[in-house]
């Protein structure tokens, strides 16, 4: 398959993902149905591995797990001898699971609970991404006496740069005003890790920092660096610290609709060069302790190897108003419209060729608000009819809920003609077994 092509037409008409037939696939596994593309997940894969070992070989990709995980996608990224990062008792479970390797995954997120960070340490998670003084003190209440460690817990300080990228605000995450990470400028940080240094059973390793999602301007991955380096520096000469593993978080941008650059192999590589220009650069003038460079790809990897298949319902058109096109599913399987109004792309999978309508496609749902995409340009539909929408492989899955007692659809994985369910979909008995 293509690298750059995701999709294809057969002699039929038909839409092909990754050579399997979509209208097939629905009809084997019925809609709505998550796809993902292994070749295109692959490809990415690849692509990030080789990024890395051309500009800064000591380093680590680490999967952030949140954009879409499950047994089957860490047992993939382990081919490619990636890392991945966990948020949630849940997330560290399926990993467990999966079999990864504990020295491989970072503990992340802003309101660890003591049972989340018990059971971490239980399994020999002892990577963790500290995120504020609340939490810094619940480990070392913990270290005191725990029996759970066997080794020091690893710290990495999420830091806040304050830069600020040109993105949607829910997902900007390095702004001063943030739930995430301790302010850089007001000194915060610096007595922050100071403080680490001083407890005998805590390791500082180094920092962790992440400017936000979905950004195709390459300038802040740049300045961000910049200013995380010179706090690398400040604290080398001021309190002779070492950080040992850097980690520039991820956001690389991707392909949702043709607002959107769709991104080269080159565009993703003059993001990581951006920060590795300035952390050589930081290196090479202050004669500091070459770090470990860690990147944490997660939608960029697979965002759009996934596809979701749906079967067109009712129909309802307001002369001069709008036409409403609605599908079997919605927000319970992508709530990104009503959370955000995130924009997406759908395609006829039985092809003419004419995009003559222009729709609003709309969920199954009791809410106004549930939408896929608002005034779409596509062929005429008719009900029955199968559509895809692409660039649905993160935050699509691992978003889903039940809303209205809808059940999660099921994820098959294509390669090359194949299809297997990956995870399961929900059936109504699901629905009620916790019910008492």
């Amino acid at each position: 398959m293509d690298k750059d092509l995701k999709y294809t037409y057969d002699k039929n008409n038909e839409m092909i993902i990754d050579n399997c037939n979509t209208l097939s696939l629905a009809k084997k596994y019925g809609s709505p149905l998550y796809v993902v593309s292994e070749s295109i997940l692959r490809n990415r894969c690849q692509l990030f591995s080789d990024i890395m070992k051309e500009l800064y070989p000591n380093s680590i990709i680490s999967y952030a797990s949140k954009a879409f995980c499950c047994k089957a996608i860490y047992n993939l990224i382990k081919e490619y001898n990636f890392a991945c990062d966990v948020v949630s008792g849940g997330e560290i479970f399926t990993t467990i699971k999966a079999k990864f390797n504990p020295e491989k995954i970072y503990f992340h997120g802003n309101n660890k609970t003591l049972d989340e960070i018990k059971f971490a340490l239980k399994n020999k998670i002892y990577n963790f991404v500290v995120d504020n003084v609340d939490e810094l003190e619940t480990l070392e209440n913990l270290v005191k006496s725990s029996k759970l460690l066997e080794n020091k817990i690893n710290i990495l300080v999420r830091v806040n740069p304050g830069v600020e990228a040109h993105t949607h605000e829910y997902i900007q995450t390095s702004k001063t005003d943030s739930k995430f990470g301790i302010n850089i400028e007001s000194g915060e940080a610096e007595k922050f890790i100071l403080r680490v240094c001083q407890n005998t059973k805590l390791n500082f390793m180094g920092l962790h920092y992440h400017i936000g999602s979905q950004i195709f301007d390459v300038k802040p991955f740049g300045l961000a660096a910049k200013k995380v380096m010179e706090f690398v520096s400040m604290l080398k000469k001021k309190h002779n610290i070492d950080v040992k593993i850097l980690n520039s978080g991820g956001g690389y941008g991707v392909w949702y609709t043709n607002k959107d650059p769709n991104l080269k192999d080159e565009d993703y590589k003059k993001f990581i060069k951006a920060v590795v220009v300035e952390v050589k650069k930081a290196v090479s003038k202050d004669n500091l302790v070459e770090p470990t460079l860690v990147i944490e790809p997660g939608r960029s990897l697979i965002c759009e190897a996934g596809f979701t298949l749906y079967t067109v319902g009712n129909i309802k058109e307001i002369k001069g108003v709008r036409k409403y096109v609605s599908i079997d599913g919605g927000m319970f399987e992508n709530p990104r419209y009503a959370l955000y109004q995130a924009e997406y792309t759908a395609v006829k999978c039985k092809t003419e060729n004419k995009k003559t309508e222009k729709v609003t496609i709309v969920g199954k749902c009791c809410e106004s608000g549930d939408c896929i995409i608002k005034d779409a340009k596509i062929e005429k539909l008719e009900k029955g009819d199968v559509i895809a929408v692409l660039s649905t492989g993160a935050y699509n899955y691992s978003m889903a809920s039940n809303y209205n007692r809808n059940p999660v659809p099921p994820v098959v994985l294509l390669n090359k003609g194949k299809s297997r369910v990956i995870v399961k979909g929900q059936t109504y008995n699901d629905l009620i077994k916790y019910d008492l």
